[in-house]
């Protein structure tokens, strides 16, 4: 089989394996890859009804990049691909290769809105993938690191990532198809190219089968890293609250072992917006051993707090809601005076002035079965409210009196007394911010 036929069967079965279809937006730098990769998306798109769209980033970092420019928009014209040119600017400061890949996938991202795509097309290889799996493994990635990239990761599909670059090189040979070199990718001052230059040839004198052998552990540990995700995903919905609110509850985390207490904090973090480093994944990892009222600073500007029962992860912002009238529910009384908790009758004099609301500065409760008031923060801290909870927890309250902190109590003047005055009772039925 020659090499572009190889190339044409291995995107047909990646296609039919991910339910690639409808319209897909190509990565193209006029480099053999890409330039691969388009040619083998032209000749499959009626077979599977693609519509094929190209986009063309200019970091504007090398002269040639103009050049590059042309030739892509020729080669697009010559197959019939519209080209999307995207000029962007890389920031100073940092690792050039990071900010660059940065505003790269951001253009992508703007070029698919664009287009309407609902997949990425990327040109990545299997020697792209050795050389992956080297950098993270240098940088001390664990298993999810390690298992490199993903062949689809929706909405970015890899149909190349099983095949060298010398066959990608063969089949544009075969086409007689020219495609620009980067020369840039000569630089060995950046970590990558190094790699590729000088530290898997030196591997491959000592294992010719060096490439090959570092994209079959990752393929393994790729599998073994989604059992572990879904794992995590499974505690995670019977153990981590997904409101308003944030935490883990801490017993459960304690019986995990510890390599999926990593993935779960991890996990956890990510589906809040934040990347935890590994020093931030060791500390998580270390707070619940620590005493209640212990804290970590974590990445944009969020925090941990480790309480009696809890991990929470808490923004510099919290948005609290307020609660809302909907969620009492006013029924006759039926001699049953309540528990305090969620359901409590209520004398029609105080019901008629009450508010729901959370708390206000000045806030004092009688507790039941007490004679004097106390400040409601002291309640809280009596009756082990976890602070994050506090600002947000719903109060029945006539000024500054509160009446009833649902959930935990009523205060001692809501104690049910026969008299003239009729009573209500109140249920209520949202959830309370210490509820998963």
């Amino acid at each position: 089989m020659d090499d572009f036929s190889l190339i044409l069967r291995e995107m047909d079965e990646s296609a039919q394996k991910h339910g690639i279809a409808g319209r897909i937006l190509a990565g193209l730098s006029g480099g053999a890859d890409s330039v691969a990769l388009l040619r083998g998306l032209c000749a499959l798109r009626q077979e599977h009804r693609f519509t094929v769209f190209a986009v063309y980033v200019n970091h504007g970092l090398r002269k040639a990049a103009a050049e590059e420019e042309r030739f892509c928009a020729d080669l697009c014209d010559r197959l019939g691909v519209p080209l999307l040119i995207k000029r962007v600017h890389v920031p100073p400061g940092g690792s050039l290769e990071a900010a660059a890949r940065a505003v790269r996938y951001r253009a992508f991202r703007e070029a698919m809105e664009e287009t309407q795509a609902t997949t990425l097309a990327l040109a990545h290889h299997r020697n792209d993938q050795a050389e992956t799996v080297l950098l993270h493994l240098m940088y001390g990635a664990g298993g999810e690191g390690l298992s490199g990239m993903k062949e689809y990761l929706a909405p970015v599909w890899r149909p190349l990532l099983r095949l060298s670059r010398d066959t990608l090189r063969g089949a544009l040979a075969e086409l007689s198809q020219d495609w620009r070199e980067d020369e840039s990718n000569q630089d060995t001052a950046l970590t990558r190219n190094a790699i590729r230059a000088e530290l898997i040839p030196a591997m491959e004198k000592l294992y010719p089968q060096a490439v090959p052998a570092l994209c079959r552990a990752a393929e393994i540990l790729g599998s073994e890293s989604d059992y572990l995700n879904a794992q995590a995903g499974d505690w995670l919905r019977a153990n981590a609250a997904h409101g308003a609110w944030h935490f883990l509850l801490l017993q459960p985390l304690s019986l995990l072992h510890v390599a999926l207490q990593r993935r779960v904090l991890r996990s956890y973090a990510a589906s809040l917006g934040l990347t935890l480093e590994y020093q931030h994944t060791e500390a998580l990892l270390a707070l619940p051993q620590m005493p209640p009222g212990s804290r970590e600073n974590l990445p944009d500007d969020w925090h941990a707090l480790r309480t009696r029962e809890r991990l929470h992860f808490l923004p510099p912002r919290l948005d609290i809601p307020s609660p809302q009238s909907a969620a009492l529910r006013v029924e006759p009384f039926d001699g049953n005076a309540g528990d305090g908790l969620r359901r409590q009758a209520i004398p029609e004099s105080l019901w008629r002035d009450a508010v729901l609301r959370t708390r206000q500065a000045g806030d004092r409760i009688t507790p039941f079965g007490m004679h004097g008031t106390m400040k409601l923060k002291d309640y809280f801290i009596s009756k082990g409210v976890d602070q994050p909870f506090r600002d947000g927890w719903p109060l029945l309250c006539r000024g500054q009196d509160v009446l009833w902190v649902i959930g935990v109590g009523a205060s001692e003047r809501l104690r049910y007394q026969p008299s003239a005055d009729q009573y209500f009772v109140i249920h209520y039925s949202e959830l309370l911010p210490n509820q998963l």
